[in-house]
C-alpha cells in the first residue's frame, strides 16, 4: 500500500495521498481516510491555494495596519518635536509597508489604521474664518 505524502507537520501530522484516498493522520497515528480522485484532488488543490493566498493577504493587511499604529503611536510621541524626526518615521513606516507580500492588502490595513487618527487631528484643527487676530 503506497501513500504519498504531501504535508507533514513538525508536530508529525501528516496528510498521504495514495490508492483513492486522501489521509489525514494525527501524530498519535489516528487516522481519517476518505475516498479522492484526480477532479477532487485538482478541486482540493485550487481550494487550498485560494485559501493560502486569502489567509497570506489577511496577514498582510494585519502587518500594515500594525505598522499604521504603531506610526500614529510614534508621532504623537514625537509632536514638538524637529519635523525631521517626524519625517523619518513616516518615511520608515512606508519602507517597511512596501516590504510586506500582498502590497494592496497591506496598504488597505495601514490606510484604515491611520485614516481615523487622521480624520479626528483634521476635525479638531483650529477653525479661522479668514479675518486676523488683533
Amino acid at each position: 500500500m503506497h501513500h504519498t505524502p504531501i504535508y507533514v507537520h513538525p508536530e508529525g501530522h501528516e496528510i498521504t495521498v495514495g490508492q483513492g484516498l486522501i489521509t489525514a493522520c494525527t501524530a498519535e497515528g489516528i487516522a481519517l481516510s476518505m475516498p479522492i480522485g484526480p477532479d477532487g484532488l485538482a478541486a482540493l488543490g485550487a481550494a487550498l491555494l485560494e485559501h493560502a493566498t486569502t489567509a497570506a493577504q489577511e496577514e498582510s493587511e494585519r502587518a500594515g495596519a500594525a505598522l499604521g499604529t504603531d506610526l500614529s503611536s510614534e508621532l504623537f510621541a514625537l509632536r514638538g518635536r524637529p519635523q525631521a524626526e517626524t519625517f523619518r518615521a513616516v518615511n520608515e513606516a512606508l519602507r517597511a509597508l512596501v516590504k510586506l507580500e500582498h502590497p494592496d492588502s497591506a496598504a488597505g490595513g495601514f490606510a484604515a489604521a491611520i485614516v481615523n487618527v487622521l480624520e479626528l487631528g483634521i476635525a479638531n484643527l483650529p477653525k479661522f474664518d479668514g479675518e486676523a487676530a488683533e
